[in-house]
């Protein structure tokens, strides 16, 4: 069923689009979670570090397909508010060539890299390595599957669809949690196991995507007669997909240089450190998703011409990011040390001291979080990719920095990491505020250009 953008209630159609989204990143999310709880319960706390650790190489490389789907995303959303039909089938077989050709290329790109980023940027504890490279070669090998199951993410979601991807999400996180439970304690394969099963159930939900798309939505259906490649869309895509693809990828090499800090640390921290990634992980979920919601809601009234009901959208969804952020404030530091035992650390006092402590910081920074995503996706849908870009730079340059003198100089300690994230989503804050005051986002959408 696909969401009207353009009728009723701005905030309720941002809503009602968002939960299914939300959903669906539940499950998603269960992928790795599952996975390091497995792990923590069944094969020990360098397991956890191990998988844990190595998000950022893993983001690294999906980065730049997901700097692509973004911009997939923003052309054929702007398209369909301006019911170009004709255009937007184009730009979607485009997108798929594409996207196969490039999620074959991320895969070896990234089996490539294993070594030199754990050994080299990473410096990962000698205790974890032998772990964590296995499991990163093995997510590597099932990356294809990952790259194209988000690209029709991406496309349905665009044009108001976010319950069909849900449904494969759900099919494909209930087998992950099966498989994962079947190698790890039936087979005994630890992180070997987790990392499999979590390649299997990507792999069905991309299948069954492929499968389902091609038959419900005729618009989207590829074949022989449909299958094109237009140069000029694809132009168009990776205009806003490159800027995108940037911002993610300099993202991703913050989170690798956040991780090395985390693993001068030791084991423990690398171990906390993960655990509360997962945990904020879905926390922010909700405030993430709003604002995913929000950037299509902006991109299809754009699109059509509707820019005061796209500004009022964003006013209804800070509403709603501040509301949700007063429950977490309250809830959040009262069950810490319980998530925290989920994991399978409820004997480790040292990880539990830092986690316990580390989520009670970050639940009171979280209202910068959800406003920093609202702007950033406004700015996104409407096209202004370029200035995202250089918030998420801007971010980098000062949070690293200023991690690195807390770690190293005032020798602050394990909450430094988290003060320095603060410190990161301020600046972004602080920038999309002024920009999207200024309004000098207008005039950057794909089809007000083409006009």
């Amino acid at each position: 069923m696909k969401q009207d953008f353009l009728t009723g209630n701005p905030g309720k159609a941002v809503l009602i689009f968002a939960i299914p989204m939300l959903i669906g990143n539940i499950f998603q999310q269960l992928y790795s979670t599952v996975d390091t709880i497995i792990v923590g319960n069944f094969v020990g706390k360098n397991a956890v570090a191990a998988v844990g650790g190595t998000f950022s190489i893993q983001f690294l490389v999906l980065s730049l397909a997901v700097g692509f789907t973004t911009g997939m995303s923003v052309v054929i959303s702007q398209l369909y508010g301006a019911r170009e039909y004709d255009r937007l089938k184009r730009a979607f077989s485009t997108s798929a060539l594409f996207s196969v050709v490039l999620s074959v290329v991320l895969g070896i790109f990234g089996i490539l890299v294993i070594n030199p980023l754990l050994t080299h940027m990473l410096q990962t504890p000698a205790e974890i390595y032998d772990d964590s490279y296995i499991y990163l070669f093995i997510t590597f090998i099932g990356y294809p599957f990952t790259v194209i199951y988000n690209m029709y993410a991406a496309v349905l979601r665009a044009v108001g669809d976010s319950k069909t991807p849900l449904y494969f999400l759900i099919l494909s996180a209930v087998t992950n949690i099966i498989l994962d439970l079947l190698f790890v304690i039936q087979f005994n394969m630890a992180v070997v196991g987790v990392a499999v099963a979590t390649m299997v159930a990507q792999a069905l939900s991309c299948v069954c995507c492929h499968i389902y798309v091609g038959k419900k939505y005729e618009i989207f259906k590829l074949t022989r007669n449909t299958l094109v490649f237009d140069t000029e869309l694809l132009k168009g895509v990776i205009r806003y997909g490159v800027p995108s693809a940037i911002q993610q990828s300099v993202l991703s090499l913050n989170f690798m240089v956040v991780q090395r800090f985390v693993n001068f640390f030791g084991a423990d921290m690398t171990a906390a450190f993960s655990v509360v990634n997962k945990i904020e992980n879905f926390v922010t979920m909700p405030q993430m998703n709003l604002a995913m919601a929000l950037s299509m809601f902006a991109g299809q009234n754009i699109g059509a011409g509707e820019e005061e009901r796209a500004k009022q959208g964003v006013k209804d969804v800070l509403k709603m990011q501040a509301a949700f952020w007063l429950v977490i404030v309250f809830v959040l530091p009262l069950i810490a040390g319980v998530l925290i035992q989920m994991f399978g650390m409820g004997d480790d006092a040292n990880v539990m001291a830092i986690g316990t402590e580390a989520i009670r910081l970050c639940s009171k920074l979280y209202i910068l979080f959800g406003i920093m995503q609202t702007f950033s996706n406004f700015l996104r849908g409407v096209g202004d990719a370029k200035f995202s870009m250089l918030t998420t730079i801007c971010m980098i340059l000062i949070r690293l920095p200023f991690t690195y003198v807390l770690v190293h100089i005032v020798q602050y300690g394990e909450m430094s990491i988290w003060l320095g994230m603060g410190m990161g989503w301020m600046t972004v804050t602080t920038m999309n505020v002024i920009r999207y005051l200024k309004g000098s986002w207008r005039g950057k959408a794909f089809v007000q250009t083409r006009k």
